[in-house]
């Protein structure tokens, strides 16, 4: 039995990142993220609600790629001088990681989850909050459904 399997889910071995230690995240929800982020088109999505800190997320679960193409054109759509520039920080980041992990493998199961067309809900009157895109850790979901409010 190998170091990280005696120490158990709280102490997994991450590749991508050794020293990292993430808590137990839902095998079923890093499953479906993962069918996202496999589909080569970053066409597919599906309606999600997820329990975070502070209230409830709810929109369109998208693949990382599709996520970054969205970012980057959003970039590219601001206004204003330099928009060309920051348009390309998402390639930037997206080369940096690579670099960073050299010939590693990254982790097989992502940790973080991307969502389009996202809606935060507080427990506070009027605190309604809208995205066109929002990135989250899935080590923040307590709670989630494959469904959206009614």
């Amino acid at each position: 039995m190998s170091e990280s399997e005696a120490a158990g889910p709280e102490q997994r071995d991450d590749t991508a990142h050794p020293n990292v230690v993430e808590p137990f995240l839902d095998l079923d929800l890093q499953m479906l993220i993962s069918m996202l982020d496999g589909d080569e088109t970053g066409q597919s999505h599906f309606g999600v609600s997820l329990n975070i800190p502070g209230g409830v997320l709810y929109g369109q679960a998208i693949s990382r790629k599709a996520y970054e193409e969205e970012w980057e054109n959003s970039l590219r759509d601001a206004s204003g001088s330099g928009s060309e520039s920051l348009a390309r920080v998402p390639r930037l980041v997206r080369e940096a990681v690579r670099e960073e992990l050299g010939s590693r493998t990254p982790a097989l199961l992502p940790r973080w989850v991307h969502l389009r067309e996202a809606t935060f809900l507080t427990g506070a009157a009027n605190q309604t909050m809208r995205y066109a895109l929002w990135r989250g850790r899935l080590a923040d979901v307590a709670g989630w459904s494959l469904s959206l409010p009614s």
